[in-house]
């Protein structure tokens, strides 16, 4: 049987085409993004110093992944152009800040407006827990903000560093927010001190905890969906600490590996605007898993050896990632050098014509610009998601990560759910 499934509460929309049997088992999943936005396109032909104000706009949530990724690439082109760029220490600590916040706070996004929810309702018994994550969440913005000014769609890191320049003062108010969202974290979502939590990881003990995330392992259990939504054990990591992992051999990560297919988009007679990220001509998974396996953060290493990359491993290393955040994130404002500049100016724009690429990695993984530049203006530009690697749309003989994931599935509502697990992003993908 053929269904459709139409996924919201989601940043955007995406459907799922499923294939089950008659005990209703998905043997098939494919993934459709069919809102079309052309932001590389709305890019070219302007001045290189407007993709500090529009990339921001390409995502509602990781805004600031888009602008730091874009600034990156803007004094990669400078370099390339033959030009000297400095950047203080200063001024890359305060863009990490922003940038870390902005994963923590879609981290709770993820766990209380939709994890929460979605597998609740499954359950029949959907718990009221929005106003938990409006309350972090907007702390975790204020706190961005000392920074950034504003958010979402800060343009606050320019070519030469940040635009900003924090007081004592101000960095202290950023540890009171800091305090306040640890207190929350522990009490609320982990059930243990933030210190303690990896610990609970390595002795597989997490999910006798009482917090809110134990209640979300409750409920996956409950649904016999723990040990499910198994991939292809490929991760990736492009931005730091770059390398990637195939079913445990580890390899440095080679960008010069990475390319785009567009074969399943609507301009090629396929069923969706979304172009899917490769890597070595297959499909590895990105974000929060593939950073922990990476990095050999010991708790999620401990998970996967025993449970592999299902369900309770990915939804572990999302939380182990908040708290590990948040922990960098107060060592980061501890020793911020105030003394040093926030901004040491580069020459114009108008005299660059070279190539640049930024990487880092954003909420859900890996994130990519390039541009080519002439004289101050964008002559070509592209973007790679992260939804482009985790939600690509394969084919029988080279399935995309989710869809992988989600075959084997006992219904379509659980392969839903299944699919949730990676965070599902859409208004961002690139077509």
């Amino acid at each position: 049987m053929i269904t459709h499934e139409l996924i919201e509460r989601i940043e955007g929309e995406a459907i799922l085409d499923f294939k089950t049997d008659k005990s209703g088992i998905v043997e098939e999943a494919d993934i459709r993004f069919v809102h079309f936005r052309g932001m590389e396109a709305i890019l070219e032909g302007r001045n290189a110093l407007d993709a500090l104000v529009i990339a921001p706009r390409v995502c509602g949530i990781c805004g600031h992944s888009h602008l730091i990724a874009a600034v990156r690439m803007i004094e990669n082109a400078y370099v390339d152009a033959g030009f000297s760029l400095s950047i203080s220490p200063k001024a890359r600590a305060i863009r990490e800040i922003t940038l870390e916040c902005e994963l923590i706070q879609n981290h709770i996004k993820w766990l209380y407006l939709v994890m929460l929810h979605e597998s609740g309702k499954l359950l029949g018994e959907e718990a009221n827990v929005s106003l938990k994550a409006l309350y972090v969440t907007s702390q975790i913005n204020q706190l961005s903000a000392l920074f950034s000014g504003q958010w979402p769609h800060s343009s606050y890191a320019i070519p030469g560093g940040v635009t900003c320049d924090p007081t004592h003062i101000e960095v202290m108010q950023a540890l009171k927010i800091l305090s306040e969202v640890e207190q929350f974290v522990a009490k609320e979502v982990l059930g243990c001190p933030l210190e303690k939590f990896e610990l609970h990881l390595t002795n597989d003990s997490h999910r006798a905890l009482e917090g809110d995330f134990s209640k979300l392992l409750h409920q996956f259990e409950r649904l016999n969906l723990l040990n499910s939504g198994k991939s292809h054990g490929r991760f990736l990591v492009l931005g730091e600490n770059a390398g990637s992992l195939d079913n445990g051999e580890r390899s440095v990560a080679d960008i010069a590996l990475v390319s785009e297919d567009s074969s399943h988009t609507f301009a090629h007679g396929g069923k969706t605007h979304a172009k899917n990220a490769l890597y070595n001509g297959v499909f590895y998974e990105s974000g929060p898993l593939a950073r922990a396996l990476i990095t050999e953060r010991s708790g999620i290493g401990s998970l996967y050896h025993q449970y592999g990359d299902s369900a309770l491993t990915r939804l572990s290393a999302r939380i182990d990632e908040m708290v590990t955040l948040i922990v960098h994130v107060r060592s980061l404002l501890t020793f911020l050098d105030l003394s040093q500049p926030s901004f040491i100016p580069p020459s114009h724009i108008e005299s660059i014509s070279g190539s640049g690429v930024g990487i880092l990695e954003a909420p859900r993984g890996s994130l990519i610009h390039r541009a080519r530049i002439e004289r101050g203006k964008i002559v070509e530009y592209s973007i790679i998601t992260p939804t482009q690697w985790n939600l690509g749309n394969g084919t029988a003989f080279n399935l995309g990560v989710a869809q992988r994931a989600m075959i084997g599935a006992e219904s379509i509502a659980k392969a839903s759910l299944i699919f949730r697990t990676f965070d599902v992003c859409s208004v961002c993908t690139t077509h």
